[in-house]
């Protein structure tokens, strides 16, 4: 399996649990207890610096001249993305300043969109992710109800990360 397979487990993992936590499933902080958005955050820390660790690997592995290291590019947005939402939610921060990042992450990667040339599921990944990532800008600023993000984060964890990766893993390559 390529690499890139981690990306898509442990990203499709980390958005899920924002996706639960959006949805109310595990977000109440019991008395005397710790709060829920901390570990998620924590563990989207670790995925955002794991998602660049992997595109450093892409450029690193490949000649520069090799197509794959475009593909780099798009896994740092989301890489950075995470860290951001991350640290955000480990320190309380305020999340609008997620929501602004949001906003090129969702527009900006449909300029990959003929790096996808041939391939009409990653090309229908990128308008999965322009909807969510435009999601997350309108929830944190109070123009969506946090329980349709989480269903929309639910979607595409299983959409756009783990579909891919359940493809790759039967030695298939993605349509």
């Amino acid at each position: 399996m390529p690499p890139i397979t981690i990306v898509f487990i442990a990203t499709g993992l980390i958005v899920w649990l924002n996706a639960l936590y959006f949805l109310g499933v595990g977000a109440d902080q019991k008395e005397g207890g710790s709060n829920p958005l901390v570990s998620i955050g924590n563990a989207t820390l670790v995925v955002g610096l794991l998602n660049l660790v992997q595109a450093v690997y892409i450029m690193w592995a490949r000649p520069l001249d090799d197509a794959s290291v475009v593909l780099a590019g798009l896994v740092t947005f989301y890489g950075l993305f995470f860290v951001v939402l991350g640290k955000t939610e480990v320190n309380g921060w305020d999340l609008r300043v997620v929501g602004n990042l949001a906003v090129p992450t969702a527009i900006l990667p449909l300029f990959w969109w003929d790096f996808f040339a041939g391939s009409w599921m990653f090309q229908s990944i990128l308008i999965v992710w322009l909807v969510a990532f435009g999601s997350v800008a309108l929830t944190t600023y109070g123009k969506l109800e946090a329980k349709l993000l989480g269903v929309i984060l639910a979607g595409t964890a299983i959409y756009t990360f783990w579909v891919p990766a359940l493809i790759l893993a039967t030695g298939n390559e993605i349509p």
